[in-house]
Formats: structure tokens, sequence, C-alpha cells
């Protein structure tokens, strides 16, 4: 008799903790793709010169949950990018030079350039979560607000130059934003992988997921 009484309340014990809900949620991840090529424009006439390289945004973003249906967080998100060209004509040079109100030192303008685009982005988020708690599916809308800071460097043949102008089209805005439709799945009770669609950093992003 005492067995079963110790057995039962065990189990009701278990049942009870084990619904309760983890309220904090870690999630990294990766994503793309890269919009640089579209928001580096400077003419139809030489845009082909340019080479555009880089790596995926790599992020990680902290949440806890206020209710059920909602919680707010903190992000980090990090992307490198890269654009190299020659020139080997004043006509060209002149065109980067309005752009960029380069002063150069060098005494030739002509040769390799190398414009090196690191940004960072800190953002605050809200997430509306629209599954029931205690499953392992998470389906949510997350909003995000913050800062961006977007670093341009531009190197002629390996030796850095003074640029007055560091406008490179919208990504330079000094405000990061994010709208994104979200889903995970937990596939062990604290750890799972999720995926998102949205605008205002990587158009898709996915990665790892852990609730504790």
């Amino acid at each position: 008799m005492k067995k079963a009484i110790f057995i039962s309340l065990f189990l009701c014990v278990s049942i009870c903790f084990g619904q309760v809900e983890k309220p904090l949620r870690l999630q990294v991840y990766t994503g793309g793709p890269s919009l640089l090529k579209m928001a580096f424009k400077i003419s139809s006439k030489y845009q082909d010169e340019f080479t555009y390289s880089g790596y995926p945004a790599l992020g990680v973003s902290l949440d806890y949950k206020l209710k059920s249906w909602i919680s707010v967080g903190a992000e980090f998100n990090y992307r490198y990018g890269q654009i190299d060209f020659d020139i080997s004509d004043s006509a060209f040079y002149e065109v980067i030079n309005d752009r960029f109100d380069i002063v150069n030192t060098v005494f030739n303008p002509f040769g390799h350039y190398t414009l090196k685009l690191p940004r960072y982005r800190f953002m605050a988020n809200v997430n509306f979560h629209l599954l029931k708690p205690y499953s392992a599916s998470d389906l949510y809308i997350s909003l995000g607000l913050g800062i961006n800071r977007l670093k341009p460097q531009l190197y002629l043949n390996n030796q850095s130059l003074v640029i007055l102008n560091r406008y490179i089209g919208f990504i330079s805005l000094p405000i990061a934003y994010r709208i994104s439709l979200g889903y995970s799945y937990h596939f062990l009770p604290s750890v799972g992988i999720f995926g998102e669609l949205g605008v205002g950093g990587p158009i898709f992003s996915g990665g790892i997921t852990a609730r504790f």
C-alpha cells in the first residue's frame, strides 16, 4: 500500500513539473542570402566590374517568455561582405571617388581595390507564439528593432585608404529591424532546430534552439 502511494505521488509530481514550460529560449543561427549586390549600385556602366563575396550571417538570440503567448529578448547578428574591383582608367576612378570621397595618399590611384564591409546588428525582440504551450513545436512571429553598425574599409593594393563618405546604400542605415515568421521543433525536451523567413537581416535563417 505504501509503495503504491509513493509511486502515485512520484507520478503526480513528475507530471506537474514536466508540464512547467521552460521560459528561456536560446537560438544560434546562420542565414542568407546577402543583399550586398542589390545595395551597392554605383552606375550601370561599371556594375559588371565588381566581384561580391562574403560569409553568411551569424547570430544569437536570447528570449524570455512573459506569458505562454509572448516573449521578449535581445539578438546579436554579424555579417561580413567584400567587394573587389580593378581601376585602370581615370573615369572609373572618378566615379568611385565621387561615391566615397577618398583621401588618397597614394600617388597612383590605379590598381586593385578591396572594399571590406563588416556589419553588426543589435536588436530588442518581441515574439508572439501561436501554438499551445508545452508543445514540441513552436510557430511564432518575431519583431525586432535596434542598431545597425556598418564599418566600410577601402584598400588599394592592400594599403588602407581614408574615405569620408561611408554610405553604402540602405545597408548603411543606423536602424536595424526584423519582421519574421519562424517555426521550431524540439526533438529533445530542451533542444531542437528552427527556421525563419523574414525581412531585415537574412531572408532565410536556421539553426539550433534550446529552452531552459
